[in-house]
């Protein structure tokens, strides 16, 4: 049972709308790359490029956000990729270097022919590879591109080297560290861990008591976020949750909580039920009396001879 929609293409998306949104992108930048030159990036700063450089191999699998950028009145580019598979792809190294050799084949062919004299100060802007990734797998995959290169000690600096960043949402943070943390990524980052549907809503509960030190922009980005991940059935009521006072988000969590055990107990109790009805099949068809079955099963007699005349 897990209220978190399941789906790659709709979490792909949703992801991709969320961290389209320069907002949300600045905080993920500032808050967890915790990079020194992240400091001066800002909205101001920052133009989404509308540009997709997925290659058709893995088209169905991911989505891409490239940001242009101004820091230190030098131009970056920021290529971002939602990874979403649940197998690791231990070619990654090798695909951000086809992405950012695209990227920068773009820069090039879009430069005036001033700029494309042979001259000596000819520069390409920063290309910041980042791998969000939210999987239960945790990822193993090299961050060094020289890592996967055969014998790449023997030939030093003489070979193409990066590092790209990772964001494994699902194991690079704690559960204490993101709601000690008090911003919209780390938020979305908690209530987007892979968890039972129980400590979800504990997490939700964590979140809405300290909802209202978000800003107004934050708040609705977050509940719209949440309206697209969560299942249909508890939409509303999650909703609700992060609009409540203390009281009510403490009733409305405790009253959902209360659900989910008793669904727990159903489906726990229908699948042992089902369990002593494959040992009283067996039973039977060893040759074993109603009596010794009930005994051995829990089930009653008659529900031992309604098995039996059945097979």
């Amino acid at each position: 049972m897990d209220y978190k929609r399941a789906t790659n293409n709709v979490h792909d998306k949703s992801y991709k709308d969320l961290y389209s949104n320069k907002l949300v992108f600045v905080n993920l930048i500032k808050e967890m790359l915790n990079a020194s030159w992240a400091k001066e990036l800002n909205e101001e700063n920052l133009i989404l490029v509308d540009k997709q450089y997925i290659l058709a191999d893995y088209e169905e699998n991911e989505a891409d956000i490239v940001y242009r950028a101004n820091v230190g009145g030098e131009e970056i580019i920021f290529y971002t990729l939602l990874e979403f598979q649940s197998t690791v792809d231990y070619r990654m190294p090798l695909r951000l270097f086809f992405y950012i050799n695209e990227i920068l084949r773009e820069y090039t062919k879009n430069l005036t022919e001033e700029d494309k004299k042979n001259r000596k100060g000819f520069r390409v802007p920063a290309v910041i590879p980042i791998v969000l990734y939210n999987a239960i797998r945790k990822w193993n995959v090299p961050l060094y591109f020289k890592d996967i290169v055969n014998k790449n000690k023997l030939f030093g600096e003489n070979i193409v080297n990066f590092k790209y960043s990772l964001i494994d949402v699902n194991h690079q943070y704690t559960k204490e560290e993101l709601i000690k943390n008090n911003n919209i990524t780390s938020d979305i980052f908690l209530l987007d861990q892979k968890v039972e549907p129980l400590e979800f809503f504990e997490r939700l509960k964590a979140v809405a008591l300290k909802f209202n030190k978000l800003t107004s922009r934050e708040k609705e980005i977050l509940k719209h976020w949440l309206r697209n991940t969560v299942d249909e059935t508890v939409r509303e009521s999650v909703v609700k949750i992060l609009e409540a006072d203390k009281e009510g988000v403490e009733n409305m969590v405790a009253n959902n909580a209360f659900m989910i055990k008793e669904m727990k107990e159903k489906v726990e109790k229908e699948t042992r039920k089902q369990d002593r009805i494959e040992i009283a099949k067996n039973a039977i068809k060893l040759g074993m009396n109603d009596e010794d079955i009930s005994k051995l099963t829990g089930l009653n007699v008659d529900e031992i001879s309604k098995i039996r005349f059945k097979n």
